[in-house]
Formats: structure tokens, sequence, C-alpha cells
């Protein structure tokens, strides 16, 4: 369900974020919007082969970016994990007909399984503050909230979990 994309995805993942903003806005959410993400951040996830979607019956409806990479404001973060092996999540999305799944549940659990096997002690990821649904899900299966980082649409939570 979960596989690595490849360029001939990069259309059915730009229709992905566009239903994924539209049912964002349509709860109120000013997360994501024509400025970000674009489609050439999206080509370079998929070119550095950190982009990951999720299937249902060869239908794009999911998507997240793993990698090492994170804002400068992360810095600022008292993280648990104070080693260089940890692993990042972007952009973790669902497309609005298929949220209440578990979708980003396994997206989650197979983070921590890419931690395990390239051996990353932690997975951290921020999320929109004003989203109250994620930052649930995310206390839900382990992960703390240690501080916050301010981006241009405001306020987002920092998470982490020790995997290992």
């Amino acid at each position: 369900m979960i596989q690595l994309l490849s360029t001939h995805h990069l259309n059915a993942l730009t229709t992905l974020f566009r239903e994924v903003k539209i049912g964002l806005t349509s709860l109120g959410l000013d997360q994501w919007d024509d400025e970000y993400p674009q489609e050439n951040d999206l080509a370079k996830d998929i070119e550095r082969q950190e982009a990951y979607g999720y299937f249902i019956e060869n239908e794009l409806v999911g998507y997240a970016v793993f990698n090492q990479l994170f804002d400068v404001e992360y810095n600022d973060i008292q993280w648990l994990n104070t080693s260089d092996q940890f692993l990042v999540m972007h952009r973790l999305c669902v497309s609005p007909k298929h949220q209440g799944r578990g979708i980003a549940k396994e997206f989650i659990a197979f983070g921590e399984t890419l931690c395990i096997d390239q051996r990353a002690r932690s997975l951290r990821f921020d999320a929109f503050k004003q989203n109250p649904i994620s930052g649930k899900l995310y206390q839900k299966l382990g992960y703390q909230i240690l501080g916050e980082v301010t981006f241009r649409k405001g306020q987002f939570d920092c998470f982490e979990k020790i995997i290992y």
C-alpha cells in the first residue's frame, strides 16, 4: 500500500495536494496554499527518492516524505534525541475522501519502521497548531510536543518519539 514514488506519479501527486488543500480550506484551516507546497517541491521529493505514496486500488490517496532535512527553526527545539540519527517526516497528507481510515497512522508506523531500518533513533515532524485532529493523533501514537516553531502560516508544534 505504501511505496516509493517515481516521476510518473507527479501528476497524481499534484492532484492529491489540490484535493487536500481544498479539504483543509473547507475545515477553516489555512495551512497549505498556492505558495506551499508547489509542484517543484513535490518533484524534488521524488527526485531525492524520499517521497512515499499510499495507494488504494492504484489510486494515490496519501503522501509523506521521510528524510533528515529540516528548517533552521528546528534548531531552537530541545529534542529528546540529541544525536544526528533521526528522520523527519514532511507533508503528510491524506485525500479528504479517504480520511478516517487510519492511513495517517499507517504512514507514522511506516516512518518508524524506516527509522529502525536506517538506524535512526527517533522520528520528528511539525504539525500546524490550528489542526487539532493531527495533534491528537500524534500524541495518541506516543509523540511528545517539544515546542513550537513559527513558519509563514503561523505556529507549528514540533513532535518527536524515540524509536529505539
